[in-house]
């Protein structure tokens, strides 16, 4: 393990207590006065309730190894069920060396629209004859940016109907990147108009990050995969099955996929991040080739049942609420260094949940378990407005 020997692996700390929760992500995280004051505010708002992996602001998933590094992983959303599902998966992925990760490509793409161009060929000519100047422009916007090797690194140009298209590749490091891209574009827009001979369109990122794909695997041993009345070997076999079905019917893959952005959001909203700029990614990476695809795969390999997931995942560690106090405290507790370790943590998470929520599908079935903490989830609400109204 990669920090000091505190680890993530706690079976069972949805039946702590809050005060013993605390304490253990106090010591995990090296968490301040200022951290704690923060938790014991939300802890205090009339919505809190202590149930399952509730601290406050955020419940928190447990048993994340991750490139050999533990996590405790925070997650915003109401569904006790999903951070239970996160931490049965964290905990069977664990058995088998845990997740591995890494991002392929960094880069987010902006698009400049240009109208009224008379000679397509001439202007894509003119346009990459002066490409080192058009860079130069964009890269005026942020020198920072540049100096930490980001910034616009190519553009292409596609002629689409009536209009040319002028593509801006940026890096954009930490940041999700929809600012500086937008800025950038509008820099080298009169630019673009003028040796292009044609009239300035539409200046904006795409939220379509192909280029900003992460990779995460994780395997776990089969005969780790005995639930109830099946065996490991049933079970991953099982999975294969619903695997397949999400391959080839759409109604399927677009619930398999929902299941892994469950785990994703989670984080994103978290750490303050755009989850609606991820969805818009995620979704249409999935339909990239002309037909929406589950974003993971399973397959079994010797006695280990080895799942990969792939998509893009444009996050950030820097820039608009990634800055809130609430999202700051998210990051600390995840002791990251960069966004893409973020992205790699999230893709994980997402993969986690994909698994406990296949492995139930084939087996005794979504709900039982779903089920059971919804109705707990829901009688302590129904307990917490009876204390109001009899006070």
């Amino acid at each position: 393990m990669k920090n000091g020997g505190k680890t993530s692996f706690l079976p069972n700390f949805h039946k702590f207590s809050l005060k013993e929760k605390i304490r253990i992500l106090k010591d995990f995280a090296q968490l301040n006065k200022e951290d704690l004051t923060l938790i014991k505010k939300y802890q205090q708002l009339p919505d809190f309730l202590d149930v399952e992996n509730n601290i406050g602001p955020f419940k928190i998933a447990t048993n994340f190894l991750i490139n050999k590094k533990d996590y405790l992983v925070p997650m915003e959303i109401e569904e006790p069920s999903v951070v239970a599902a996160a931490c049965r998966g964290a905990k069977l992925i664990r058995k088998g060396g845990g997740f591995f990760g890494k991002y392929l490509k960094n880069e987010m793409v902006g698009e400049v629209q240009l109208l009224k161009v008379k000679n397509f060929n001439e202007a894509k000519k003119k346009i990459l004859k002066f490409k080192k100047e058009i860079l130069e422009i964009a890269n005026q916007t942020d020198k920072f940016l540049v100096k930490i090797s980001g910034g616009a690194k190519d553009l292409t140009t596609k002629k689409i109907k009536d209009f040319l298209v002028v593509y801006l590749h940026v890096d954009p490091k930490d940041a999700l990147g929809a600012n500086i891209i937008n800025t950038m574009l509008e820099k080298i827009a009169p630019f673009l108009a003028k040796i292009s001979k044609g009239k300035i369109g539409a200046r904006i990122v795409s939220n379509f990050a192909k280029e900003r794909v992460v990779v995460v695997e994780g395997k776990v041993p089969i005969k780790e995969l005995v639930l109830k009345n099946f065996s490991g070997k049933e079970v991953a076999e099982k999975i294969l099955l619903v695997q397949k079905l999400a391959q080839f019917d759409l109604y399927r893959a677009v619930t398999h996929n929902k299941g892994i952005m469950n785990g994703i959001d989670a984080v994103a909203l978290a750490t303050g991040n755009d989850f609606r700029a991820i969805e818009s990614a995620v979704h249409s990476f999935a339909q990239r080739t002309g037909k929406y695809q589950p974003l993971s795969e399973w397959k079994i390999e010797g006695d280990f049942l080895k799942g990969k997931i792939k998509l893009p995942l444009p996050i950030a560690t820097v820039g608009g609420a990634t800055q809130t106090k609430k999202a700051k405290l998210a990051l600390k507790i995840l002791k990251v260094k960069n966004a893409q370790e973020l992205g790699v943590v999230a893709a994980s998470v997402g993969l986690a949940n994909n698994l406990a929520a296949l492995s139930v599908l084939a087996t005794e079935g979504i709900q039982k378990g779903h089920m059971r903490l919804h109705k707990e989830f829901i009688e302590k609400i129904n307990e917490r407005n009876k204390s109001k109204r009899t006070r």
